[in-house]
């Protein structure tokens, strides 16, 4: 809501007009993302809604140094190369996603034309971590822009986390990036993932804080 039109009521018609929009359309919760502590999210709370996850946006700082991470032995990091690898790492990137968050699983085409067939993709962007027979079990993709790195999507195989493979994969894609020109690397992550304490171990800090407010939709009001 543009501050010159706060206090009027509006955006609490907004909120109503969504709600029953959405339940409308069958659904049974309705949410949005908005900054913690802001005018959106004062509004929210105060019309019921509850937090249901909070996200951040981190930043590994300009002078930050990269320090590498060691790999166990048997492992590698390597761009990925060709089709079976795009699809390697879609299968282990949708497998971790779909563990935390409530969406049908994306097909390969979805992932491919945001990744490997995005407008300025380069073979670097998108990097995979090799056990000993060269299965993929882990995946980093990279978006870049100017002097800016973006982790867009970071996963590990689940029966293979806590062997460092993450903060390898993290630590090669800032190194690559910085390669590439990049000052500054950002990520996002939420409480479902469990994973903040996996950034700030590599160095990163918290720039900005959002919270997921929802609220249940009851049926629709009938007006008397």
């Amino acid at each position: 809501m543009h501050p010159r039109y706060r206090g009027r009521g509006i955006g609490t018609a907004l909120a109503a007009w969504t709600r029953q929009r959405a339940r409308e359309r069958g659904a049974h919760v309705f949410g949005m993302s908005v900054p913690q502590g802001s005018p959106a999210d004062v509004l929210l709370a105060d019309l019921g809604y509850h937090v249901r996850w909070t996200s951040w946006l981190l930043e590994l700082p300009e002078d930050r140094r990269i320090e590498t991470q060691p790999l166990p032995d048997g492992y590698a990091i390597r761009t990925a190369d060709g089709e079976a690898d795009h699809r390697a790492a879609w299968t282990v990137v949708e497998d971790a996603f779909l563990e935390w968050s409530q969406r049908d699983r994306r097909s390969f085409e979805d992932f491919a034309a945001t990744t490997v067939r995005r407008p300025g993709f380069e073979p670097w962007h998108l990097r995979v971590v090799v056990d000993h027979r060269g299965d993929v079990v882990g995946a980093c993709f990279l978006v870049t822009g100017g002097r800016d790195g973006y982790v867009d999507r970071l996963a590990v195989r689940r029966d293979r986390r806590g062997l460092g493979l993450a903060r390898a994969l993290l630590a090669d894609a800032f190194a690559n990036a910085r390669r590439h020109g990049a000052t500054r690397c950002e990520l996002s992550t939420d409480s479902r993932t469990g994973a903040l304490g996996l950034y700030e171990r590599v160095g990163m800090v918290v720039t900005g804080t959002w919270v997921h407010r929802a609220v249940d939709l009851g049926p629709v009001a009938v007006p008397r």
